[in-house]
């Protein structure tokens, strides 16, 4: 960032963009960090997901077009030709651009050093030409933008080729001694050397071959040249600790011949006779197993796998002592993380990784970690880049080669192999997801990728990353209360998923604060309360109102403010989706997936609520779809409800409700499957009411 004052600089850092300037012509070119320092100053004006990251001509001009709406509208002193001259990445041209927004936003002056003319520092011969000049002056992309008429470029080139002309003008006052011409002097020619007529030949002698006998094979050979090149690498270590592992090496049986083994007594002998090649056991099972679809295939299979497992502390013993039988244990079952992850192939060739992974972390998480990193994350970036259904499956395996410890370590590598920022930030979700306990430093870059996918352009990005928030409330809740600014912007997105985490991330805020304990938690449970009413309000998808059901209705007893909205929310389901989110079983939660694929969880509610709210509204719904029977899932939620004696002040009104319900009641007594489960019910309905049930 060579040009730049050490104010800017400070400043530039201080307010940590989600990515990082390295090179100031090309990183502000695009306009995607101006957008991002505006959202700073005025987050309502300049919202990020309107702008693209993309390096592309056309999305540098979208981009560029808002801010310089923005610009207008704020008054902000930036000229369209300064900001063209930052599009087409000229020289320096981002240097004034940058001074203007400081001077603009923090209302300081910027102290600039006058630097000594580069050209002084120039050799002559490394000095521009004419045509070096225009090349460096005319862009590309200014061909097709503000130099497209002919004659306008013509003018343009002429104006640099009468500048060039002007400085080597300059160049010749001011030196004239490089370019005065002088005669050479003539060389003078060394006289030959004479030749001797004969050239003396002497005797040559050639040494005899010595051949010596080898008692080791090729792979101890291997082993043992492993072994000395760690031993060149760590010259300072312990010699007795080198020769233990290089005798450890030796004997290790190698992992081929080890896996052969298991395949050929557990799937018989027979069956790799005369392989093509002369193929290894092994390699021909993973064959078969890829691309066969013979059922009977698959017991054999199981049990084959079964077996590496059980056996796995081998394995295991041969990664450790020698790296590379880790790297011809990725290759071999390469193929297996490629087939369809419904297929056998991939679950057990998972399976056998993950319990590798976790044996190896156990013994050696530190070797583990970084054979992982070193082998393994290279063979899943394809994957995890094509198949997104894949991605959870592949993570967690990934996590079983390294300890809490090691997550920062692990996800650095995966960045890096990535090289995909969307891609990397849908992967950060999961594996947060996939977390068990949050170190401060890990937690620390949860939350700054979750901050950086709330202003991604990708509406399922905005989602995932709003389910990591969630999280981040139920670790350290203060630290989400800085981001309410930002959450609140999105209210209004328009994505059901949006809305729907959003949804979540609310409920989780209320369940840790309680409205009143002090003015900080009324203000924010305040905040709170009028986001979740704006989202419920403009709403109208059914799929956010399960989730508002399920998420909110834990919270209903310590904010009894949100009754009535919730109520409301309530009434406004179908019969269908009512039915759903409150006859889901205790032990078996319900999850919600979307686009962004983080599921979302919606457990039934239905003993969190008033018993006699649920009876009402199941009622209205019956009544509104005009169902001539209850269906099973309407006798368990009243089974359910009917747990509890009525209250007195209640019976009335229990007693109207069983009145509507009447006649279904009656006729659900002829269903062969739900006449006990009835019985039930209207034994459990007259025992509470009493002597109003003959009425």
């Amino acid at each position: 960032m060579s040009g730049l004052s050490r104010d800017i600089l400070k400043w530039i850092q201080s307010l940590d963009l989600s990515y990082s300037v390295k090179n100031v012509k090309r990183d502000f070119s695009n306009g995607f960090l101006v957008a991002e320092i505006f959202s700073r100053y005025f987050p309502h004006d300049v919202q990020m997901h309107s702008y693209d990251n993309g390096m592309s001509l056309q999305k540098k001009l979208a981009n560029w077009e808002l801010l310089q709406k923005f610009f207008m509208k704020k008054g902000v002193p930036i000229s369209r030709e300064m900001i063209d001259q930052v599009i087409h990445c000229k020289d320096n041209a981002s240097i004034p651009l940058l001074e203007t927004i400081y001077t603009c936003l923090t209302s300081k002056k910027v102290q600039n050093v006058q630097a000594k003319n580069e050209d002084e520092l120039i050799p002559p011969f490394a000095r521009a030409t004419a045509s070096s000049a225009i090349k460096e002056s005319i862009k590309d992309t200014e061909l097709v933008t503000t130099l497209q008429d002919e004659n306008t470029s013509k003018n343009r080139t002429a104006e640099l080729l009468s500048d060039h002309n002007k400085s080597l003008r300059s160049e010749r006052i001011l030196e004239p001694g490089r370019f005065t011409t002088t005669s050479p002097k003539k060389s003078q020619r060394v006289p030959p050397r004479p030749m001797p007529s004969e050239v003396p030949q002497g005797q040559i002698e050639f040494k005899e071959v010595q051949v010596r006998t080898i008692d080791r094979n090729v792979t101890q050979l291997r082993a043992s040249r492993d072994v000395g090149g760690t031993m060149n690498q760590s010259s300072m270590g312990d010699s007795r600790v080198s020769e233990e592992a290089e005798t450890k090496a030796l004997m290790v049986k190698p992992i081929t011949k080890q896996l052969n083994e298991i395949v050929k007594k557990c799937m018989g002998d027979g069956n790799f006779k005369g392989a093509e090649g002369g193929k290894d056991a092994i390699v021909v099972f993973l064959d078969m197993l890829v691309s066969s679809k013979d059922p009977n295939l698959e017991s054999a299979a199981s049990f084959a796998f079964e077996t590496m497992v059980n056996e796995c502390d081998e394995l295991v013993n041969a990664f450790l002592a020698s790296p590379k039988e880790f790297w011809r244990m990725f290759a071999l079952f390469n193929n297996t993380f490629f087939s369809p992850e419904s297929s056998l192939a991939f679950s057990h060739g998972l399976q056998l990784f993950c319990e590798i992974g976790q044996r190896m972390t156990l013994q050696d998480p530190f070797l583990a970690c970084g054979l992982f990193g070193d082998y393994g994350i290279p063979k899943i970036v394809p994957l995890l880049k094509t198949k997104p259904a894949k991605r959870r499956s592949l993570l967690s395996m990934m996590y079983c080669f390294c300890e809490t410890s090691m997550h920062l370590r692990m996800i650095k590598a995966l960045q890096d192999g990535l090289e995909d920022m969307t891609c990397f930030l849908q992967c950060v979700v999961i594996l947060m997801h996939l977390e068990t306990s949050f170190t401060e430093d890990l937690l620390d870059l949860y939350i700054y990728y979750a901050m950086t996918g709330l202003g991604q352009q990708s509406a399922s990005l905005r989602a995932a990353a709003l389910s990591m928030v969630v999280i981040v409330v139920e670790q350290q809740y203060p630290l989400v209360i800085p981001m309410l600014d930002k959450l609140e912007l999105l209210r209004d997105d328009g994505w059901w998923e949006v809305s729907a985490q959003l949804l979540r991330v609310c409920a989780a805020i209320l369940s840790v604060m309680r409205s009143g304990e002090t003015e900080e938690s009324v203000a924010v449970c305040g905040r709170v309360y009028t986001l979740t009413e704006a989202i419920l309000t403009s709403c109208r998808s059914p799929l956010v109102k399960k989730i508002a059901v399920s998420s909110l209705a834990p919270v209903l007893e310590d904010h009894p403010s949100l009754k009535d909205m919730y109520r409301d929310v309530l009434l406004s389901l179908n019969e269908r989706d009512f039915s759903a989110v409150m006859s889901a079983p205790k032990d078996q939660q319900q999850y919600m997936l979307g686009s962004s694929l983080q599921y979302m969880q919606a457990a039934s509610p239905l003993t969190l609520l008033p018993p006699l709210m649920v009876a009402q509204t199941l009622a209205i719904k019956i009544k509104e779809s005009e169902l001539e029977n209850l269906e099973p899932e309407h006798v368990y939620i009243l089974l359910s409800v009917l747990e509890a004696p009525f209250q007195e002040e209640e019976i009335d009104v229990w007693s109207k409700i069983l009145e509507d319900l009447e006649l279904h009641v009656y006729v659900a007594l002829a269903d062969e499957e739900l006449c006990a489960d009835i019985v039930s019910v209207i034994h459990k309905w007259v025992s509470s009411l009493g002597s109003k049930a003959s009425k």
